[in-house]
């Protein structure tokens, strides 16, 4: 094996330690990017690694460098996104890097943020460090849609992030036969306990959780992330054209908890229950008006924002978002029972063998339990 090819598989091996270190951070960092970092000594050891923490801060440079210590001199530096330049809250990442005497740097993503954009190699190039951009980019951009998304990054091929709107993830559970629900307007669970616990995963991973007003009045559902440890507030997104949710629901008596943003159409009468709400600041309005559609209720989304957003639609939802093309990624759980008769995902009471567009790649199926799990992607 010559040298470069040893150094080629080091830099792979330790970028997917910090790939995956950033995955620790997702869903918990915005309004920043969850980042990873690993730093190698000298003599190639693993000394340090960090991840973003909660909240954004500290950044993952900062605490891998902090784990390292003065073991970091002479390494090389491994991260996900191109390290911060400027000074905000705290001093910039470049900074930090430089003082800590590390040789060499690796990147995975050019940061698009207009404040750094380049600007943090440049500076890092300037003190002498020697610096890569680009490995395994496409691998680092699947764990960090949000961030990108709100900077307006794009790439080119299938794996596209576009312009102006939110990462959209959609998950839809029905039976085997295609059966979202025993009937129209009857709510009840598809999936197994494993399946739900992923649902929950995914919940975690994402800026918010998106339903209709139709999901909510027949589900009652909580829509946050049920997972034993988690003590991070999950933000839901209900789409309530009229103003219609009941205060009773699950989703308004958690909202001192668990944020919570209703998007309608106009702006609610003096007395209307929903003002107690938000002066409390447990509830967001998004008032649409004349531009109460999907592409602009994304848009404003990603305005306030919600830069990656998974969508748990019912079946007249999710074929809008599959017809105006707002779908990024899409996970189908197939549950292993027949139910006959119901409401199914084709939106009717008849049976359907289901499949996406044809614009979408099966990219992955595994099983939990006894359902099947289909991943697919644009």
């Amino acid at each position: 094996m010559s040298s470069s090819t040893f150094v080629k598989e080091c830099d792979e091996r330790w970028m997917k330690f910090a790939i995956a270190l950033s995955q620790k951070s997702q869903g918990f960092s915005s309004e920043n990017p969850n980042v990873g970092c690993v730093v190698v000594d000298s003599n190639g050891e693993l000394c340090g690694s960090g991840f973003t923490q909660p909240g954004g801060r500290p950044h993952a440079e900062t605490e891998a460098l902090k784990d390292a210590g003065k073991k970091a001199r002479g390494g090389t530096l491994y991260v996900t996104l191109e390290p911060c330049s400027h000074y905000g809250q705290t001093p910039p990442c470049t900074k930090a890097i430089i003082l800590a005497d590390i040789k060499r740097v690796v990147i995975a993503i050019l940061d698009p943020d207009k404040r750094v954009n380049g600007a943090g190699i440049k500076q890092l190039k300037q003190a002498g460090l020697e610096v890569e951009v680009g490995l395994m980019k496409e691998d680092a951009i699947k764990y960090i849609p949000s961030f990108l998304a709100r900077n307006s990054f794009s790439i080119n091929g299938k794996n596209s992030i576009k312009k102006k709107r939110p990462y959209i993830t959609v998950k839809v559970a029905h039976s085997l036969d295609g059966f979202v629900s025993k009937g129209i307007g009857v709510g009840g669970k598809i999936s197994n306990q494993v399946s739900a616990a992923f649902t929950h995963d995914l919940r975690s991973r994402v800026d918010a959780t998106l339903i209709s007003y139709k999901t909510a009045k027949i589900d009652n559902p909580l829509l946050n992330a049920r997972i034993n440890g988690l003590n991070y507030p999950t933000k839901r997104i209900v789409l309530d054209k009229n103003l219609a949710l009941d205060k009773l629901s699950n989703l308004v008596k958690t909202s001192d908890i668990h944020p919570l943003v209703i998007v309608t159409k106009d702006k609610p009468k003096v007395k209307h229950w929903v003002h107690d709400k938000i002066l409390n600041n447990q509830i967001r309005l998004l008032v649409m008006g004349k531009n109460y559609n999907l592409e602009a209720i994304f848009i404003a989304l990603l305005e306030q924002g919600f830069g990656h957003i998974l969508v748990e639609p019912g079946p007249r939802l999710l074929k809008s978002l599959f017809s105006e093309n707002l779908v990024d990624e899409f996970f189908e759980v197939v549950s292993n029972k027949k139910l006959i008769k119901g409401y199914s995902i084709g939106i009717s009471e008849k049976a359907v063998d289901f499949t996406p567009p044809k614009s979408f790649v099966l990219v992955k199926q595994f099983n939990l339990a006894n359902d099947i799990i289909k991943f697919w992607k644009v």
